[in-house]
């Protein structure tokens, strides 16, 4: 009998969680604003969050469980099984084996989550918190580059893979509502640190030229706003009034000039077609082509999350979409006393509402708009978890 069996597959789980997910966790946070192109990205979370996360969850089967009494998980799971049935009545062109791999993913990425707050109950937020760091060169760098190029009418995009002003946002906004959250929830003296680098994100999103980020940041700071309820909460809204008065006054062709961007064009076409099949959607991989004449473009995505997620897998699995996203801001408010969750829920409110009027892909790979939707529920499960392990294990008196 090998008695080191046991001992090697503790230390390969120790380094799992201890080197391997830290590691890809920063990396899927800063990996598109540093890697040249989104392949090395992608195999980068393979190599360093999926991989590592099965093998671990194979290691420790009780991980697994942990996992399966999280009510977010479970209604995540629920809505993939729903979106991988779907494919039945999908007249998808893409292969099987790619689609059924895509839940997979995103699985892994709460498992991962979830191992770093398991094995250290402060690895997860240190991760989180080194990654904002080190984006603040990256976005000092970007601002410089694009300060310096002087193109009228041109908008920020971001280094390394980053190639859309819009998807751009995405990340950008993720790390300005970080900030932003930090001001709002740490200790007086210490959350004037964090003003710098709220100012120099939330400078470079609006360099991007994107308007979905300003109602995303509002719905935000009206999260933050509740769920801190201080004198802070005051000061944030009346410094969102002045931004916005000062963005009316100062640029108001960038906000008003460009109408609806053809939003509600795309929305009321997607919404038509759905209209034919309202229940079930047209099934998870289905093709969309949404063609507007004042563009002379055909639109892959409806725009929406809601929509996009309406489209493939109908009212049933809008219904659980909706309710994976409630369940876990109950979990913030629940919790609110703890200032992790009021900075899980505060990127959930901005991911809510970036969905609002962008996106449409409802299982993907690792791309910008997970820092909207699957990074934010991933954070607040695994802090759940971890809320619920402390308060299950017994106190050594």
């Amino acid at each position: 009998m090998d008695f080191q069996a046991p001992a090697r597959a503790h230390k390969t789980f120790s380094f799992i969680c201890d080197w391997l997910l830290p590691l890809g966790y920063l990396m899927l946070l800063i990996g598109l604003a540093v890697l040249p192109d989104r392949s090395l990205y992608h195999k980068s979370f393979y190599a360093l969050i999926a991989a590592p996360a099965l093998i671990a969850l194979i290691l420790r089967p009780e991980t697994l469980r942990m996992l399966l009494r999280e009510p977010i998980v479970l209604l995540f799971l629920a809505f993939s099984a729903w979106s991988l049935l779907s494919i039945s009545w999908s007249a998808t062109e893409t292969p099987i084996g790619s689609l059924l791999k895509r839940p997979l993913y995103v699985f892994m990425l709460f498992a991962g989550c979830s191992l770093l707050t398991r094995q250290s109950s402060r690895r997860l937020e240190q991760t989180t918190l080194i990654a904002a760091l080190l984006m603040i060169p990256l976005t000092l760098y970007s601002l410089s580059a694009f300060a310096i190029s002087g193109m009228p009418d041109s908008r920020l995009v971001g280094p390394g893979a980053l190639d859309n002003p819009l998807l751009s946002s995405h990340l950008f906004g993720f790390f300005c509502i970080f900030w932003l959250a930090l001001v709002m929830t740490l200790p007086q003296r210490q959350s004037w640190i964090a003003i710098a680098p709220l100012l120099i994100s939330a400078i470079t999103l609006l360099a991007t030229g994107s308007r979905t980020p300003i109602l995303a940041t509002a719905i935000a700071c009206g999260w933050l706003t509740l769920a801190c309820w201080n004198r802070r909460s005051i000061m944030l809204v009346l410094a969102g009034a002045l931004t916005l008065a000062g963005l009316l006054i100062l640029y108001p062709d960038a906000l008003v000039s460009r109408g609806t961007s053809f939003r509600l064009e795309l929305w009321q076409d997607a919404l038509d077609k759905i209209s034919r099949r309202p229940w079930l959607g047209f099934g998870f991989g289905a093709s969309l082509a949404i063609y507007i004449e004042g563009l002379a473009t055909t639109f892959r995505e409806p725009h929406s999350f809601a929509i996009g997620v309406l489209y493939y897998t109908g009212i049933i699995g809008l219904g659980l979409w909706l309710a994976m996203h409630l369940v876990a801001l109950k979990h913030c408010w629940r919790q609110r006393h703890n200032w992790l969750f009021v900075i899980g829920g505060a990127l959930l409110a901005y991911g809510i509402g970036a969905g609002l009027a962008e996106g449409g892909g409802i299982l993907s790979r690792p791309k910008e708009h997970w820092f909207v939707t699957w990074i934010p529920l991933a954070l607040i499960a695994a802090l759940n978890i971890r809320s619920r392990h402390t308060q299950e294990t017994p106190k050594l008196c």
